[in-house]
């Protein structure tokens, strides 16, 4: 069985970077991907968890609010009760050997950061082709 999601999108807000016991980092954050339905531009938010500590000191150094990223790791469920509420989110999870991230601008431009230049150099932001 394989469990593997790859999302790009633009981050929502700064990633919130935090440290285990061990003193290695990980970090939060929130991803809106785009979609176009009957002319109207649909925003979907994934909550990303970046377990790997060499993946969340980069994005720490050159991610923000409004960067765009492509994330791949694996799709995790949480449920809970509250006050006899159901809930049950998704998250997406960067695993040390089983994620995947690429920059696809810095956070900066006078910041030299390992980048990838878009899918497709003739499209807009909303319409990327994919080719797969």
């Amino acid at each position: 069985m394989y469990n593997v999601i790859t999302l790009i999108g633009n981050l929502g807000a700064d990633p919130d970077i935090k440290n285990r016991d061990n003193g290695d980092k990980y970090a939060i954050f929130n991803l809106a991907t785009h979609k176009k339905v009957r002319g109207e531009k649909m925003t979907d938010w994934h909550r990303v968890v970046v377990w790997d500590s060499v993946l969340a000191e980069r994005i720490e150094q050159y991610v923000s609010k409004g960067s765009k990223i492509l994330v791949q790791g694996r799709l995790t469920y949480n449920e809970w009760e509250k006050d006899g509420n159901k809930t049950k989110t998704a998250e997406i999870h960067l695993d040390r050997f089983e994620a995947k991230m690429e920059m696809m601008d810095s956070k900066s431009d006078n910041v030299s950061a390992p980048t990838t230049q878009p899918v497709s150099s003739n499209t807009s932001d909303d319409d990327v082709n994919i080719p797969f």
